[in-house]
């Protein structure tokens, strides 16, 4: 099961989650940010270990960037001031996915 705070990513996300019940593997929760024109959608599925980032200009439904973390063990946050906190996600397989949301809508893969 992955391992994360949902207090924290509510925190540096500013936003609640929608809360899905999903019949084979128990909830999933999707946040949704908008930012300058740009909306990021985080969907965290905890029982999976799984972590989809999706990126959208405001107001259209075809994905800039649609990239999934399958098998991500855990979350880890960093809570600075307004404009450095940030979410960070590790795969089993080394990748890393950082998720910035102040002042702009970032998200940086690294391996």
């Amino acid at each position: 099961m992955l391992e994360w705070d949902e207090t924290e990513f509510i925190g540096i996300l500013e936003v609640i989650p929608e809360v899905i019940e999903d019949e084979g593997g128990g909830p999933f929760y999707v946040f949704n940010v908008s930012n300058k024109g740009i909306e990021l959608e985080l969907t965290i599925f905890p029982f999976e270990e799984d972590v989809r980032f999706r990126l959208f200009r405001c107001g259209e439904n075809t994905a800039l960037l649609e990239y999934q973390i399958m098998g991500c063990k855990f979350a880890r946050h960093h809570i600075g001031t307004d404009n450095d906190s940030y979410l960070s996600f590790i795969s089993k397989t080394g990748i890393e996915v950082t998720v910035i949301v102040k002042p702009d809508i970032q998200v940086l893969i690294s391996e």
